[in-house]
């Protein structure tokens, strides 16, 4: 096997094992759909996007904590309150939901897709 076939099958399992990381690290998170979020009534939308990014636009009514901040801003949240968390794609999200774990909360939920497919079917 020459050099190039080498450094192409490495990358391809890199890529690979990422994939398979960011699949590992969603179980367990359930996630809802941008059509299903504006059927249901009563949950907190949270914002963890940049304030650049929150400036460029964001869900109306969502309450915005940049990911950065959770655990000093997200004290006001009610822990037993159903929780939309979204970003731009959906990735920071889990990162903010497993923080979000960590303090105690427990009805959280993740935007499939982020702010980006709640967007598009808006």
């Amino acid at each position: 096997m020459d050099t190039a076939s080498k450094i192409l099958l490495a990358v391809i399992a890199v890529y690979g094992v990422f994939k398979l990381l960011g699949y590992l690290g969603r179980l367990g998170i359930k996630q809802i759909l941008p059509q299903e979020l504006d059927q249901k009534k009563g949950m907190v939308i949270l914002d963890v996007c940049t304030n650049k990014e929150y400036n460029h636009g964001h869900i109306p009514g969502a309450v915005h904590v940049p990911l950065q901040e959770i655990g000093n801003k997200i004290k006001k949240l009610k822990k037993d309150k159903e929780i939309v968390v979204y970003c731009q794609h959906g990735n920071r999200s889990i990162w903010a939901i497993k923080r979000l774990i960590g303090m105690g909360y427990t009805n959280l939920h993740n935007l499939k897709g982020g702010y980006r497919a709640w967007k598009r079917y808006h």
